[in-house]
């Protein structure tokens, strides 16, 4: 996936490659909601991605965080300041991202996150203002409706989207499609609580889906629900 292009996953349903992660674009009644905003630089990309499917910023209605991380939240303040684009995020992580809290590094090991400390530092924007708190379940009022899974484990506050008109997942980092094209869970390294992470992952099993989109991945086209189950199965056993 080239630097800034979109890809059409389904009518309506885009991805972008911003700064450190994909952005997810979904499109319905002339209005955009965006799924995470890359990390810090990213704005004039998506931006530049949505001309390119000929949408303007004036269209962007929102923008859903899946979680903190800054590949995921620094884009967030130059989009705010170019767009009339409004914030939505768990509530757990609504003081990360506003800046009443501190970010916490990514990585659970030390020595890690010491040394990671300065590219950390080079993703992350300016705090800004969440204009919605989520919570699970509940469904966000864009085209007919986007439900927000609270899936913790990645980070306290990690959501997916279940998008039912396109049959779709977007999941943020809650999974990973690394490996020869495999599901597998999120890295550990970058995992707050790696056992939590995989307990989420059942509440996706009940949904009716046929693609699963990722942040860091291309999306999963071929079986993604029973690749989920059979990776539920594999680490409850």
């Amino acid at each position: 996936m080239k630097f800034g292009k979109p890809i059409k996953i389904d009518d309506g349903l885009f991805q972008i490659r911003a700064v450190g992660a994909r952005v997810t674009v979904l499109v319905e009644d002339d209005k955009v909601l965006l799924v995470d905003a890359g990390a810090r630089l990213s704005w004039g990309v998506i931006l530049k991605g949505l001309k390119d499917i000929n949408l303007t910023p004036a269209q962007i209605d929102q923008v859903v965080v899946t979680h903190y991380h800054p590949d995921h939240s620094g884009g967030l303040s130059g989009l705010v300041a170019a767009t009339p684009v409004k914030v939505a995020a768990h509530r757990i992580e609504a003081p990360v991202i506003q800046g009443t809290e501190p970010l916490p590094s990514p990585f659970r090991q030390q020595f890690l996150a010491t040394a990671a400390k300065p590219v950390v530092s080079s993703m992350i924007g300016g705090p800004v203002a969440v204009d919605e708190t989520l919570n699970d379940g509940d469904v966000l009022p864009f085209g007919s409706g986007v439900r927000v899974i609270h899936v913790p484990g990645h980070t306290a506050g990690s959501i997916a989207l279940y998008v039912p008109a396109k049959k779709a997942i977007i999941v943020g980092d809650a999974l990973q499609y690394r490996f020869a094209r495999k599901l597998g869970p999120p890295a550990p390294m970058v995992t707050q609580r790696p056992e939590e992470a995989i307990g989420s992952l059942e509440k996706l099993l009940s949904l009716d889906f046929d693609v699963i989109c990722f942040s860091h991945f291309p999306p999963m086209r071929d079986q993604p629900h029973t690749a989920l189950r059979e990776l539920v199965e594999r680490y409850r056993g």
